[in-house]
């Protein structure tokens, strides 16, 4: 099994470059869903301690919404798209109003509407991030159906933890921020939006393999 804590610069920086070119391929499709201009951030890509990854993204008592999804190979990718609470209302509202021409008080809409909005769109970005995944990789993998829930940061991440936990002491996480700037009347706001992909010994094995620096 692979060694997470013997990977080189070349590697991680293989790493970091799938993160950017997921990344871009996530920002054109939410870009496309939203009606709006997405930027995104430069990935990084990190050996983290799973006793610390709590910590890694924000304040861990902070709300947010995270929905999940893997690959559906035999050797799965892990990904999460994080959230924060105060910007589920701006996502979910933009999203509406994009599908059915109207706005409409988030706040009044019943929480299913809520929950299938995030997970429409944490399949869209995830989707679209695994997609360019297999394009460099020359796979043909699925994703599962999302699954949403919404918790502290550190109760979130704390799933990740375990994940690792299987495997040593150290998680290689990849950080994808998206800034969704909408304009309205010469007004912007931005939403932060967070992909993580979390990706198991053996699953990184067979990717820095394909991409040659393993």
């Amino acid at each position: 099994m692979l060694d997470l804590s013997s990977l080189n610069q070349m590697q991680l920086d293989a790493i970091r470059e799938i993160g950017n070119i997921g990344a871009g391929h996530a920002a054109t499709a939410i870009s496309e869903m939203l009606g709006c201009v997405v930027e995104i951030d430069v990935p990084k890509a990190e050996l983290v301690s799973i006793y610390e990854l709590d910590s890694y993204y924000d304040d861990p008592s902070a709300g947010y919404a995270a929905v999940f999804a893997s690959s559906d190979n035999d050797k799965p990718f892990n990904f999460m798209l994080l959230i924060k609470e105060a910007d589920v209302s701006k996502i979910v509202g933009m999203l509406v109003a994009k599908q059915f021409g109207m706005q409409m008080d988030v706040s009044a809409m019943p929480s299913d509407m809520i929950e299938s909005a995030l997970g429409e769109t944490g399949n869209i970005l995830l989707g679209s991030f695994l997609n360019s995944v297999n394009g460099l990789l020359g796979l043909s993998s699925g994703i599962t159906p999302p699954s949403v829930t919404h918790d502290t940061l550190g109760a979130i991440l704390s799933f990740v933890s375990a994940m690792f936990g299987q495997h040593g002491d150290t998680a290689l996480v990849t950080k994808t921020q998206l800034n969704v700037l909408p304009t309205e009347q010469g007004q912007s706001e931005s939403i932060d939006a967070n992909i993580l992909m979390a990706t198991e010994p053996d699953a990184l094995e067979m990717l820095l393999s394909k991409l040659g620096v393993i």
